[in-house]
């Protein structure tokens, strides 16, 4: 109904679209799915050796930084005057297999997939070294361990969702039919959102 002031009338704002959230895809749904159980398994295992490598290049660049380091045990160094061990999630693997189904194309052959897991896997493994190494120098200067490792942890975990985020080829919602029409026939929803005034 139009409304009448000072001799002109308004029309309404009329939309023909309805503000319904899209459906998530079922590709999503299943890759979704494949990243629980993924990150799941991977903490079932103890990874003894990327636990020792990690710790070890750790504790060669806090060296190279001038602090003093010693080796505890194959999961446990000494930097300064800190213990500190390096559990499952400390090195990154969880983040690595969980980004397996996100990364994914079923569009490139198993070769190409494979070389762009194995980048993917080094760039997490070296972004994880400097992640780790800027806590130690943090908390070696009076920093809280919570800011050091917590707040630097989730803000590394935030950049390298973002990263897949952006390399993903798989939609997370389904395409609206009404969508696609209106981009095949685009001066059919010319008046949409107009405000006609009339004297």
């Amino acid at each position: 109904m139009a409304s009448q002031k000072d001799g002109l009338a308004m029309t309404p704002f009329l939309s023909s679209a309805r503000l319904v959230a899209p459906p998530l895809t079922r590709e999503f749904l299943v890759r979704a799915c494949l990243v629980a159980v993924f990150v799941a398994v991977c903490h079932e295992l103890s990874w003894q050796w990327l636990r020792f490598i990690t710790s070890e290049a750790v504790s060669s660049l806090s060296a190279m930084l001038g602090m003093d380091t010693a080796r505890l045990s194959f999961d446990t160094i000494r930097v300064q005057e800190t213990q500190i061990r390096f559990v499952v999630s400390c090195t990154f693997v969880d983040v690595f297999l969980g980004s397996l189904p996100l990364l994914w194309d079923l569009r490139r052959s198993l070769l190409r997939n494979c070389s762009r897991l194995v980048v993917a896997g080094t760039v997490l493994f070296a972004f994880n070294l400097v992640r780790l190494q800027i806590a130690q120098v943090l908390y070696a200067h009076g920093a809280s361990w919570e800011v050091a490792d917590g707040v630097l942890g989730g803000i590394a975990y935030f950049l390298v969702w973002v990263a897949i985020w952006q390399l993903r080829t798989w939609d997370l919602t389904v395409k609206l039919r009404d969508t696609a029409q209106a981009h095949r026939h685009p001066k059919s929803n010319e008046r949409i959102g107009k405000i006609v005034v009339t004297v």
